[in-house]
């Protein structure tokens, strides 16, 4: 096996150009590059070898990074890295992934400084929302820290380094007792040699989300085996910065694993944390003197990850499990219920209908200037439900896409890389994207399908068909797939160009259903991508 070091402009598998480097690891190095038969963008996991490693250590280190790709393979969301292609040269794997454009939440804090409540709280959700699809799949992630969490434009959250995850029924690759995962973020239990569990990934998610705020983890000493004890046997320091997040963060840091709350319990915490700030900031806006009134919010409705209690439906708390389908290929939205992105990062509704407040009780002031929409007017009463022919007014994206939406068709609120915009008689429209398209909306729905339909309450499937009407010619494929559920009419458009993968995700009652489909097609043919 060759310890020669890769340079820059090397051709890996006679596709794959790596032309910088961009990060460096315990196991590899990360570069930026390009997939020159498709023309986009990736990054590229190289596997490192130190000379003289012994053989098994090779094959362990072999094995840990198939397992990565592997693992964040089968989860796929666009809150968690998607890999694209493993590839065997020079006797190593290399792993070809999504490119995040962003950085790492370790290097905002770094650069930036601690994070308000609010947007950690926001970035735990999505991170809760990736964890609870790990854990529904068996996988515990074992190293969660800010270095492993991404943030994409519109802060968008992307849980990556699956290398030391640990799938239920498969062989450890580490010896008895020795400790794998970052000191200052394990667990009571592994600091005492304990296996890791998903209790362990809690905690970890907590001492990630303390480190946000307060800028620094709670238990750092300067040698390992000092951070392991304290771990064990002190208290956890309180923070000063957490604000709304205090709460949930002494929940997630609780020493007995037994009595840490399960990924559904961290999501609905995160959430109700994350809208409480919300309403903070929209009051200490309104009482600025040059401000208007603020009227109440109207609540919106819970983003929660699959297997995540619905606090709407009691019974054993796990509630319905909804997904959100979305990006045109590969990619699960993060807008739920039961689930939220891609995987997210979401927005089926998963309480009962006649439980949500209805959009048009109240207006919702524009949470804020990075939502990418003005302040909303009062919606109008559900009798004054748009027509197809009804007047639209342009949105215009903060992340560089815009869209005609019928005017009454009020911006909610973002959730990761979805907005979501309200519907005056009920119903909503998600728009989710994703940097990484694939290359047939079609067959990735048809994929898709089988795994996910079980996710929605009274799932009825009515199709899944491609597109070819004139509003989609510029795009290199559309498709959708409709279907019901629980009283509800939905589709999920997706479409791409080379760049970009969008989805619009349109839910209506059945007596409007056939009004705001032939508004969705208005939308589409609207739609102008980022460029």
């Amino acid at each position: 096996m060759s310890t020669e070091q890769t340079a820059p402009g090397h051709l890996l598998a006679g596709r794959y150009r790596l032309t910088e480097l961009i990060g460096a690891g315990g196991m590899g190095r990360v570069w930026r590059g390009t997939d020159e038969l498709l023309d986009r963008p990736v990054a590229v996991k190289e596997l490192t070898i130190p000379p003289h490693l012994p053989d098994a250590e090779v094959e362990v280190l072999r094995t840990r990074m198939l397992r990565e790709a592997r693992s964040a393979a089968r989860l796929g969301h666009p809150s968690i890295i998607t890999v694209f292609d493993v590839v065997d040269s020079d006797e190593r794997p290399w792993i070809v992934m999504e490119l995040v454009r962003g950085r790492s939440l370790g290097t905002v804090i770094k650069e930036d400084g601690v994070l308000d409540p609010g947007r950690a709280a926001a970035i735990g959700v999505q991170t809760a929302t990736a964890l609870s699809i790990a854990h529904d799949r068996g996988i515990v992630h074992r190293d969660i820290k800010p270095g492993n969490v991404l943030i994409a434009p519109g802060d968008r959250a992307v849980l990556t380094d699956f290398g030391i995850a640990r799938l239920e029924g498969t062989s450890g690759l580490t010896r008895t007792g020795l400790l794998v995962g970052s000191p200052g973020y394990l667990s009571p239990e592994q600091a005492q040699g304990g296996p890791a569990t998903p209790a362990s990934d809690i905690w970890s998610l907590g001492v990630t989300l303390y480190q946000a705020v307060e800028g620094r983890v709670p238990f750092a000493r300067e040698a390992a085996v000092g951070t392991l004890t304290a771990i064990v046997t002190e208290e956890v320091p309180p923070p000063r910065n957490a604000g709304v997040l205090a709460p949930v963060l002494a929940a997630l840091l609780e020493k007995d694993p037994e009595r840490r709350p399960d990924i559904g319990e961290v999501h609905r915490l995160l959430t109700e944390a994350a809208d409480k700030a919300k309403t903070k900031g929209r009051k200490a806006r309104s009482a600025a003197p040059a401000a208007p009134a603020a009227t109440t919010p109207a609540a919106p409705p819970p983003y929660l990850p699959p297997g995540a209690g619905d606090g709407a439906s009691g019974g054993d708390g796990r509630g319905r499990r909804l997904l959100v389908l979305g990006g045109a290929a590969s990619v699960l939205v993060a807008a739920a219920v039961g689930l939220a992105f891609w995987l997210g990062n979401g927005a089926l509704d998963g309480a009962d209908p006649a439980s949500r407040t209805p959009p048009q009780a109240a207006a919702t002031p524009s949470d804020d200037a990075s939502d990418g929409g003005s302040e909303p007017s009062a919606s109008p009463s559900p009798s004054a439900s748009p027509s197809p022919e009804a007047e639209m007014a342009a949105y215009e994206d903060e992340t560089g896409f815009s869209v005609d939406l019928p005017e009454g068709w009020e911006f909610r609120e973002r959730q990761g890389s979805s907005v979501f915009f309200d519907i005056p008689g009920g119903g909503y429209l998600q728009i989710d994207q994703t940097d990484s398209p694939g290359d047939d909306a079609k067959a990735d729905w048809e994929q898709q399908e089988g795994a996910i339909s079980s996710n929605f309450s009274g799932y009825e499937k009515q199709s899944i068909e491609a597109l070819d009407e004139p509003f989609v010619d510029r795009y290199i494929s559309a498709a959708d797939w409709e279907f019901t559920f629980d009283g509800r009419h939905a589709v999920n458009r997706a479409f791409h160009t080379e760049e970009k993968g969008y989805a619009l995700f349109l839910v209506s009652p059945p007596d409007t259903w056939e009004e705001n489909r032939e508004l969705l097609d208005a939308i589409t043919a609207s739609f102008e991508p980022a460029a």
